[in-house]
């Protein structure tokens, strides 16, 4: 597999046909402690081993470097990207008709109210990547009642060509 198509692909995963026998999965270097907990998730000298796949061609990073690393302008842009229209939510971009964007980067008004309680909720990335539908956390500040309101007139269509197609209805029934 050539550098490009995996600097293409979805977060290191291949997407093309390649035998299992030729991926190089990345290896954790697992240094037991004195009561045998798992350094890599506990340890303050975890590492993580990296290995591109050519004789030689190995570095160990340490969990600092690794936290460094995922901080950096680069990485926040490679994951903060969506998967289906390839806009940048990092950088402020978002696509009105993509899915997974939803209309709008890593913020946006409460969708309950539409941002009438000055709330703003934040993109769950993971989620959104997962599911390729807009994810978002936070909580409403209006009350529930009105918060119930603002849903029910969302996800209601009271336009004047429904209305008159159900009372057309109603007459020939």
């Amino acid at each position: 597999m050539d550098r490009a198509s995996q600097d293409d692909g979805d977060e290191g995963f291949a997407e093309d046909n390649t035998p299992d026998d030729e991926l190089v999965p990345m290896d954790v270097n697992l240094t037991a402690g004195a009561e045998g907990e798992d350094e890599v998730l506990n340890g303050p000298k975890a590492t993580v081993f990296y290995t591109t796949g050519d004789q030689g061609e190995e570095k160990e990073f340490s969990r600092e470097e690794v936290e460094e690393m995922m901080k950096s302008d680069a990485y926040q842009r490679k994951i903060d990207t969506c998967h289906l229209c390839g806009k940048c939510w990092y950088d402020g971009n978002s696509s009105q008709t993509c899915r997974e964007c939803g209309g709008f980067p890593l913020q946006r008004p409460c969708p309950i109210c539409d941002g009438r309680c000055k709330k703003i909720w934040t993109r769950n990335v993971k989620s959104s990547h997962s599911f390729h539908e807009a994810h978002w956390e936070g909580t409403c500040n209006l009350p529930q009642n009105l918060q119930r309101a603002y849903l029910l007139d969302k996800f209601t269509d009271s336009s004047e060509q429904v209305i008159m197609e159900g009372m057309q209805d109603l007459s020939t029934t």
